[in-house]
């Protein structure tokens, strides 16, 4: 009986080998330890880019793209997560107030004075402390103007002073502290605060001198640019030895007088501290409503893919899509990632975005290498971008060999991880529960004869009676398990692949065998107890029962494979349409 459980294992394990390759290969080639980012670019891909083509068209062709790249169980990053971690390391656009939240502020801070005045402090630090908040807020605008800047400090030395007449010294020295760096080198209006924040103020500048400050040297591409820190005016670049005391600021570079520059969250330490600056990414980079790049002239938009992997570094790395708008039909898709050949992809856009089988086919060309169009009646190779930034080089050998034939065959795409991981629990189960049979199987022949030598025993019939439900169970569960998992673990493929007939045809053949084993099984005569001959015939039938079962579960789970090639859902799409006389909902599959 050894040599049938030998035989299923080796049946089983050819039976995962090639799935568990096709698997490997593609998530490695795949997977990456970084996340994917798909960037909409609109303008400058051509001089009417900009008609018809808007932020939120581009951004559902995007999110087109995030889908199946999900559905490929790979990492990516959200729309909006990725402005909202953009503006917290990279820059964010510099704060909006408006006149009537400036009269606010400024109405509260006059308010604080009064309550001051009064003695009433509870008052005071309430209006001080909703003054503050704005002034936090929108530091780097306030602090533009020189008397506003002033008036900043005034208000915020105002809270020093509540604390100092409330006694609450170590308060007053930190809220002392913190105007410092919240308005620095700006001095307070003279005779608007009383001896005792003078003194404190004197003693805090002092203590900030003696520490170690840090120093700041600002570059940026071109010079010349005028150098702000929260709001307050430094100088123009380069510029270096800028000392300020340790803390974070925020940085604003402006090289157009007529634009503001995005907020940069700087972080000074003791020492040296440099910036650099781009002024082509403050130019071109948006995050508002999400992460995309605007651009006004074709030679900027060429330079996308560079500053794409300037915004990708600084979210902490990541693999790049960039989703240019054509017209408000066609987008152009580009890849730039680590270990992938530069390659590009055309799409119509019907309906405000591309079909998903136009996606499918787009990522598959990109991740090969290839450039394709495919926004014709049928594909065409044309030159990537890398190419196109060097018209001389040679297309690389994956972009030559794309032709209007038909593609080569494509590797699978793996499951989703939730899935595989499902899945191959399941197979483990599956295959322990067939381990088992295939011992309980085992077990049962040893029973066998034994009751053969001693066919007249009660307790040895029993006994070998009672295993032959053991090993029907747990052979029939372990195939149904085995056979479940393969939904589950099988990758795609867009037809069921060579291995997927040929691990079909053993299941087929296991299946014969069993059909065999039912049809010669030997026969047993009743009654069997006392009689040697009768238990030897029932013995021998009872094993080959067991045969069958275990044939017929190790059959099971092969069979399914080419079975799940040629009924998985891959091109099944739904789709929902809304008129005002009713909706409309449609299932399009390709087998």
């Amino acid at each position: 009986m050894r040599w049938l459980g030998c035989v299923l294992a080796a049946v089983l394990a050819a039976f995962t080998a090639a799935p568990a390759s096709a698997e490997g290969d593609q998530a490695g080639a795949l997977s990456e330890s970084t996340r994917w980012l798909v960037v909409p670019a609109r303008g400058g891909a051509s001089d009417t880019a900009d008609e018809g083509v808007s932020v939120e068209g581009l951004h559902r062709s995007a999110e087109a793209l995030r889908q199946e790249l999900v559905v490929r169980g790979q990492s990516v990053w959200r729309a909006d997560r990725a402005s909202e971690r953009f503006e917290v390391v990279g820059s964010a656009p510099a704060p909006q107030i408006s006149q009537s939240d400036i009269d606010l502020w400024v109405e509260r801070s006059r308010a604080a004075v009064r309550y001051l005045a009064r003695a009433d402090y509870k008052a005071a630090r309430r209006e001080l402390k909703a003054a503050q908040r704005l002034a936090n807020r929108a530091a780097a605008e306030l602090n533009r103007e020189a008397a506003r800047a002033q008036q900043v400090l005034d208000t915020c030395l105002f809270m020093v002073r509540a604390y100092v007449e409330t006694k609450n010294g170590a308060e007053a020295r930190r809220q002392a502290r913190e105007c410092r760096r919240l308005v620095p080198r700006v001095e307070p209006t003279a005779f608007r605060h009383t001896p005792e924040v003078r003194e404190l103020l004197a003693e805090v500048d002092k203590e900030m001198a003696s520490e170690a400050p840090g120093t700041l040297e600002v570059r940026s591409t071109p010079p010349d640019c005028l150098v702000r820190i929260n709001g307050v005016e430094f100088g123009r670049t380069p510029l270096s030895g800028i000392e300020l005391p340790v803390g974070a600021y925020r940085l604003q570079v402006e090289c157009e007088e007529v634009h503001r520059g995005r907020i940069h969250r700087v972080g000074i330490a003791s020492g040296e501290n440099v910036f650099a600056f781009d002024a082509a990414l403050e130019r071109a980079v948006h995050t508002r409503p999400v992460l995309h790049f605007e651009y006004g002239a074709p030679a900027a938009w060429r330079k996308r893919m560079d500053l794409a992997q300037q915004v990708a570094s600084i979210l902490g790395g990541a693999s790049v899509l960039v989703v240019s708008g054509l017209s408000s039909s066609v987008v152009r898709v580009d890849l730039s990632a680590e270990g992938y050949e530069a390659a590009s992809a055309w799409l119509a856009v019907r309906d405000g975005a591309p079909e998903s089988d136009d996606v499918r086919r787009a990522l598959d060309a990109l991740f090969e290498g290839r450039s394709v169009d495919f926004t014709g009646p049928h594909p065409i190779a044309r030159a990537s971008w890398r190419a196109e930034l060097a018209p001389g080089a040679a297309a690389g050998a994956a972009t030559a060999a794309a032709t209007e034939a038909e593609p080569e065959p494509k590797k699978g795409v793996p499951r989703p991880r939730n899935q595989r991981i499902a899945g191959w629990s399941l197979f483990g189960v599956g295959v322990a529960s067939i381990g088992a049979s295939v011992g309980l199987h085992a077990w049962r022949g040893e029973l066998g004869d034994r009751f053969i030598e001693a066919p007249a025993t009660l307790n040895a019939a029993q006994r070998w009676n009672d295993v032959r439900i053991g090993v029907w169970t747990t052979a029939a569960f372990g195939g149904a398990a085995a056979s479940a998992a393969m939904p589950l673990l099988l990758p795609d493929y867009e037809r069921t692949p060579w291995w997927g007939w040929t691990l079909g045809a053993v299941g087929l053949g296991l299946a014969g065998y069993a059909i065999y084993e039912g049809v010669t099984m030997t026969s047993c005569p009743e009654p069997y107890l006392a009689d040697q001959a009768a238990v030897r015939a029932c013995v021998a039938r009872g094993q080959e029962a067991g045969r069958l079962a275990l044939a017929l579960a190790g059959a099971a789970p092969l069979l399914t494979i080419p079975l799940v090639y040629l009924f998985r859902p891959l091109r099944a799409e739904p789709s929902v349409s809304v008129t005002g006389q009713g909706a409309v909902v449609q299932v399009r599959k390709v087998f």
